[in-house]
C-alpha cells in the first residue's frame, strides 16, 4: 500500500513538472499548505529537494517540511569508507536550511555510526516540537545520547538502536509518549526503571538486545503492545489490564528446584485481556517454576491467538500448556513448534496418562491448527488427537515433519484420527494434500 502511494506521488509530481514546464500559470502554488507538505513528506529527500524545479515559488518549499527521515530508502546509498561522511553532511544541508518546525526526526542510515554531530543535531531538535525521534547507530560503537534528548516534551514515539541511555537526574519523564523501542541499547537498571516509570501513556514497548539490567518488571495499565526478547534479563509484569498483543522470547529462567506456586501468576497473570500470544525460545519453560494447577484461577477469555515452542519430553513444560490452553475458551488460532532437548527438561519423561488427566477443554472456537516439527513420538500423537477429536468447527490442521522418513507413517497414523469437525483438513508438509 505505502509503495502504491509513492508511486502515486512520484505520478503526480512528474505530471506537475510537465505541467510547469508548458503552463504560464503556477497551479502548484494555489495549492494549500498542508497539501503540499503532505505530499513533499512523502517523497524521499532527493526527490524532495528536485521539485525546487518547478517554479520559483517552489524553490524553498522543502525546506519547511516537518518530517526529516534520513535511511537508506530515502537517501542513495553510499558504498565505500566515507559514506557516513557524506550521510552527516547531508543532515547538516537539511538542518541548516530547515525553517519551521520539525515533528518527525528519523536516521537510520546503514552508513551512520556514532559521532559529535549527532549530539548537534539533537540539541537543534530540542528547540523543535519533536513528536516522533528514531536513531539507529548501525555501526558496533553505541552511541551516548545527551541529556538534551530527555527534555523533548511533546515526543509521542521514540526509538532507540545502538545506544547508551543515562537519563539526567533532572528528568521528569515523557508525559505524552505512546510508543517506546529500545534495541541494542547499554543501559543501568535504574535508567530503565526510570524511562518506564515515566510513560504513563505508553501504549507499545519493545525491548530487544538490553545490556544492563539484570531484572525488568513491566507496570503499566495502559501498555497495548509488547515485544521483549532477551536472553538474560529476568521479566515480571503486573497491571497490564489493556495488554491485547504480547511477543515473548527467552526470558531466563528461575532455578528448577525453586518450590510454590507456578510462574503463570507472576508473569502472565496480569494479562487478562491479551488476544494475541507469541511466546518463543524457552519461555515456556519459565513459566513451569513451582507447582502447576489444571486451570488458572482466572480466564483469558478474550485469547484468540496463541503460539509458543514445547519439549514433549518435559512434563512440567505440557502441563503448564495444557492449563494454557485449559484457561482459553475461546482460542481461534493455534501454533505449536515441537522439539526435543532433554538439557532443558526439568523432570525425566512424563508419564502419558498424566496429559490425558489433564486435557479437558473442548476448543468450542479453534479453526486452525499449525504443528510444526513433528517427530512422532507418542505424547505428540495424544496431544493432536486430543485437539481433532474437541475442535467442532476445526478447518485446518498443518503439520510438518522434523525429519524425513517419518512422513507416510505419520500421515497414515494421524488420518484414522477421529475429527469432531466435519470441515477440519489436515494438510502436510506444504500445504498441497489436503484431506
Amino acid at each position: 500500500m505505502q509503495t502504491k502511494r509513492k508511486l502515486t506521488v512520484y505520478m503526480i509530481i512528474d505530471n506537475w513538472m510537465e505541467m510547469a514546464s508548458s503552463s504560464t500559470l503556477d497551479m502548484l502554488s494555489n495549492l494549500p499548505e498542508s497539501m503540499l507538505n503532505n505530499i513533499l513528506s512523502r517523497l524521499s529527500l532527493r526527490d524532495m529537494v528536485r521539485t525546487t524545479v518547478l517554479s520559483t515559488k517552489w524553490r524553498y518549499k522543502w525546506t519547511s517540511v516537518p518530517h526529516l527521515i534520513f535511511d537508506d530508502e530515502y537517501l542513495p546509498v553510499y558504498f565505500g569508507p566515507f559514506g557516513h561522511d557524506k550521510l552527516v553532511k547531508i543532515v547538516n544541508h537539511v538542518l541548516l536550511l530547515h525553517r519551521g518546525p520539525v515533528l518527525t526526526f528519523e536516521i537510520s542510515s546503514s552508513q551512520l555510526r556514532t559521532c559529535s554531530e549527532i549530539n548537534s543535531w539533537i540539541l537543534y531538535l530540542s528547540f523543535n516540537s519533536v513528536k516522533e525521534f528514531k536513531l539507529h547507530i548501525s555501526k558496533s560503537e553505541r552511541h551516548i545520547v545527551p541529556p538534551c534528548l530527555f527534555s523533548f516534551g511533546h515526543l509521542i514515539q521514540l526509538i532507540l538502536i545502538g545506544c547508551i541511555i543515562v537519563p539526567p537526574t533532572t528528568f521528569k519523564g515523557f508525559s505524552y509518549l505512546k510508543n517506546l523501542s529500545l534495541k541494542k541499547v547499554t543501559l543501568s537498571n535504574a535508567s530503565l526503571e526510570c524511562l518506564l516509570s515515566s510513560c504513563p501513556w505508553l501504549e507499545r514497548l519493545t525491548l530487544i538486545d538490553i545490556d544492563g539490567p539484570t531484572h525488568v518488571e513491566i507496570c503499566n495499565p495502559n501498555l497495548k503492545y509488547l515485544f521483549f526478547d532477551d536472553k538474560s534479563i529476568g521479566i515480571s509484569l503486573k497491571d497490564l489490564r489493556l495488554l491485547v498483543y504480547a511477543n515473548l522470547h527467552a526470558i531466563n529462567v528461575a532455578h528448577p528446584d525453586q518450590q510454590g506456586t507456578c510462574n503463570f501468576t507472576s508473569i502472565l497473570g496480569s494479562m487478562l485481556n491479551i488476544q494475541k500470544l507469541v511466546m518463543k525460545g524457552w519461555f515456556l519453560e519459565s513459566l513451569a517454576i513451582g507447582d502447576v494447577p489444571r486451570r488458572l484461577p482466572s480466564t483469558y477469555d478474550h485469547l484468540k491467538s496463541i503460539s509458543f515452542p514445547l519439549n514433549m519430553e518435559d512434563v512440567k513444560q505440557i502441563l503448564v500448556a495444557v492449563c494454557l490452553l485449559n484457561s482459553s475458551p475461546n482460542l481461534q488460532e493455534l501454533e505449536i513448534l515441537l522439539c526435543r532437548n532433554r538439557e532443558y527438561a526439568i523432570v525425566p519423561v512424563m508419564d502419558l496418562q498424566e496429559a490425558k488427566d489433564q486435557l479437558e477443554c473442548t476448543f468450542n472456537k479453534l479453526r486452525v491448527v499449525n504443528m510444526s516439527k513433528l517427530f512422532g513420538i507418542e505424547t505428540e500423537l495424544v496431544l493432536i488427537k486430543f485437539i481433532l477429536a474437541n475442535s467442532p468447527v476445526l478447518e485446518t490442521m498443518s503439520i510438518s515433519p522434523a525429519k524425513k522418513g517419518i512422513e507416510l507413517t505419520l500421515f497414515k497414523e494421524l488420518l484414522q484420527f477421529k475429527r469432531a469437525s466435519p470441515r477440519a483438513k489436515i494438510v502436510y508438509l506444504d500445504g498441497s494434500d489436503p484431506r
